[in-house]
């Protein structure tokens, strides 16, 4: 440490903090010294100081009004106030006067560094670490992308990745939240051809992950047939780092037991969450129940009418009639979150209720349109923040407090698809029936560069329905979004670092799932 450390002490009893004043010069910091408040303020306007270290009692001025005095030239000036008194009113004023350190004398020199330390080089310190700790997560993160991860390594890969992420939003540290970014793209990179090998063979064996229409079989089952109310919350377009922003507030009330699962292509509603409540491929959906499949412009809204009867389908294929029948309540704006409230504490008697919050894909689809909203969400990290702040302000988190409360309930609260910050347009050529969406297309003769989509040439080979037998799909990779050459420009203006979902990237497919039981 150089002598650019710079600290006025005050105390009208100069000899008394000699001995600290030769410690402090010792370790390499600058003293400067004042015998009284007056005395103090001029030596503070005329010089630069980092730190000012203050006695709480000075003969002849209020030590709360120098300071203050001093913050006129300098807001951000830290202190640490000693005093030998335990008056209350006086620790309240510190309080208010935001004085950083307050120490009863005698105080240990230690002490007295290590407060120093505290209040100066926190940041620095951190950062130091953070990078350290930075550089060994990359070396072991090329390691493991290396050695071919599995599917569940793959899933360990971007919990750290997310995990980072939120680490990095509490330190301003540009250059590694930069060189992360890097990291994840190439991960996706990774992960894309990972996904583009390995699909078909999921589809076609048990050796797999959990996908979207497994979840009602392995994680809500056991919970019903343990007699529980089952809460099965839905919270659509949820990415695993929103769920970290949230998941502290609901371990207040809940003991959680996680897990992640892999959502089926093309992470989009009409698809994932259809199998979700129906367990099944959306070709099999199609086909079982073709007046539930529609083919309509406005597929998003047409295909997901029906998830209630689709999941009471399933239920009853799985061997369990509920009675009553379950509850399901699609929860758009404040007035349906707040109906939920108001019947949370006849839902006891239910054996399960479904709720499904759709605030967080309205926002996705939103933000594109809206330049407010833009602005307000302009990164990843301002996404996690507005989801926390969501959440903690939501009809959802009251709803999670008052089941809390509930002797017999359970909540399992997961997603039906992710979404990602698209940096980066892929020109797609297509008939004029192809969908609009930007993650993925479904239509005759679609091409595009294959560096940027995975081809589905054979739907039915990835349980995907197909209108006609030269129909496929294209799924995007990485942060690539796709645009019709003859609107190019227009449409990258628009859609260039929007959140988008439906095509192949670890935010889209790797999703969270908690088991929520309330704390006895």
């Amino acid at each position: 440490m150089k002598k650019s450390i710079r600290i006025l002490w005050v105390d009208d009893d100069i000899d008394s903090i000699q001995k600290y004043i030769h410690f402090l010069e010792n370790c390499n910091y600058s003293i400067d010294r004042a015998i009284s408040g007056e005395e103090a303020i001029d030596i503070f306007k005329n010089s630069k100081f980092d730190l000012v270290i203050t006695e709480a009692t000075l003969t002849d001025m209020d030590s709360f009004v120098m300071l203050y005095q001093m913050k006129l030239f300098n807001e951000d000036i830290p202190s640490i106030m000693l005093t030998k008194s335990d008056d209350e009113e006086l620790m309240d004023k510190a309080i208010s006067l935001r004085i950083n350190e307050y120490f009863f004398k005698p105080i240990n020199p230690n002490q007295l560094i290590m407060a120093i330390k505290r209040i100066l080089f926190t940041s620095k310190i951190r950062s130091n670490r953070i990078g350290k700790k930075y550089t060994e997560f990359s070396a072991n993160l090329n390691k493991m992308i290396s050695s071919n991860p599995c599917i569940n390594e793959w899933m360990e890969i971007y919990q750290k990745i997310s995990k980072w992420d939120m680490l990095l939003d509490e330190v301003n540290e540009e250059n590694l939240k930069q060189t992360l970014f890097l990291e994840k793209r190439h991960c996706n990179n990774c992960f894309s051809q990972f996904v583009e090998k390995e699909y078909h063979k999921w589809l076609s064996t048990n050796t797999r992950p959990t996908m979207s229409f497994d979840i009602v079989s392995q994680y809500i089952m056991p919970q019903l047939e343990e007699d529980k109310t089952v809460y099965f919350i839905v919270i659509d377009c949820l990415r695993y780092d929103q769920y970290l922003s949230i998941e502290p507030f609901i371990k207040k009330f809940f003991d959680i037991e996680f897990h992640m699962y892999c959502s089926i292509l093309p992470t989009a509603t009409p698809y994932s969450r259809n199998s979700l409540f129906s367990g099944l491929l959306p070709d099999d959906i199609a086909k079982r129940f073709p007046e539930y499949w529609t083919d309509s412009v406005d597929s998003d809204n047409s295909r997901n009418r029906n998830e209630h009867q689709l999941l009471d389908e399933l239920l009853e294929d799985l061997g369990h009639t509920l009675n009553p029948s379950s509850k399901y309540i699609k929860i758009y704006n404040m007035e349906e979150g707040n109906y939920v409230l108001r019947k949370i504490d006849s839902y006891k008697h239910e054996r399960m209720v479904v709720l499904v919050y759709n605030f967080l894909d309205l926002i996705t689809h939103y933000r594109s349109k809206e330049q407010l909203l833009e602005e307000l969400i302009p990164d990843e990290e301002a996404f996690r923040s507005i989801t926390k702040h969501w959440f903690m302000n939501s009809a959802l988190y009251q709803a999670i407090k008052l089941i809390s409360k509930q002797d017999n309930a359970v909540i399992v609260l997961t997603t039906d698809h992710g979404s990602i910050k698209v940096n980066r347009a892929a020109q797609v050529l297509g008939d004029r029936s192809s969908t609009l969406t930007l993650r993925y297309k479904e239509g005759k003769n679609l091409t595009c560069n294959e560096k940027h989509c995975m081809f589905a040439k054979k739907p039915k080979d990835l349980g995907l329905p197909q209108r006609t037998i030269i129909d496929n799909y294209i799924f995007a990779k990485d942060d690539y979004y796709f645009i019709y050459p003859n609107a190019y420009h227009q449409y990258q203006k628009q859609f260039n670092g929007s959140f988008q979902h439906g095509g192949i990237s670890m935010e889209e497919m790797l999703l969270p799932l908690a088991i929520c039981k309330p704390r006895r």
